[in-house]
């Protein structure tokens, strides 16, 4: 069988036609030019957004912009008072995140020390929140610095600048091995501690509600 044009001249085969598709078929253009999506700017908060009909609200021949969270708290057309507008169609939603048959959102458990000092340096004082690992440990972290309070290799608790269990070297760490309840008033070492030790201060750790 043999494929005919329209001039009824005779060309290639159904066979080899179909051959060249398939070797043709990965082989796709590649220089086109990609559709970019137009910047427009909200009337009510002045930000670049997408030129979208989602964005767009119409007053006659008039065309306004208007973002996804400015529709929310506009009943009407901010420029023209004229009629209401709907609610956009896509929207960023913040969901709580809710434990299986619970209704509150997951808190974690939080802790506060006291009497991490250096001469009256702050070395560690302050929030810490407690944090998942894959050691399924306990581990601390600070509100806002980067600092841990966890157990080492030793089940000794260390309060350290990252989160390594065999790292020999700390800020701080507990003077007594045996101290295994972090809540509570403990003697600890101070500096940088490891194979010197440092100055013994009294550390108090408090669980918040």
């Amino acid at each position: 069988m043999v494929q005919k044009s329209k001039g009824g001249k005779k060309c290639r085969s159904v066979v080899a036609g179909k051959k060249s598709k398939v070797e043709m078929k990965h082989n796709r253009k590649t220089n086109y030019k990609k559709k970019v999506a137009k910047k427009v700017e909200c009337c009510v908060c002045m930000e670049e957004i997408p030129d979208t009909s989602d964005n767009t609200i119409t007053c006659g021949k008039v065309n306004h912009h208007l973002c996804g969270e400015c529709k929310m708290k506009c009943d009407t057309c901010p420029m023209c008072r004229s009629h209401k507008i709907k609610n956009p169609i896509s929207q960023n939603v913040n969901l709580r995140v809710v434990q299986k048959n619970q209704t509150g959102e997951i808190k974690r458990e939080k802790i506060l020390v006291k009497g991490m000092k250096i001469n009256q340096y702050d070395i560690g004082e302050g929030i810490y929140e407690k944090i998942s690992n894959r050691w399924q440990l306990d581990v601390y972290k600070h509100e806002i610095l980067d600092l841990y309070i966890y157990q080492d290799y030793y089940d000794v608790w260390t309060l350290n600048n990252i989160f390594d269990r065999d790292c020999e070297y700390c800020i701080a760490e507990s003077e007594s091995e045996s101290d295994t309840e972090l809540i509570g008033n403990h003697k600890w070492n101070m500096g940088i501690c490891g194979y010197k030790k440092g100055a013994l201060k009294t550390v108090v750790i408090k669980k918040l509600k």
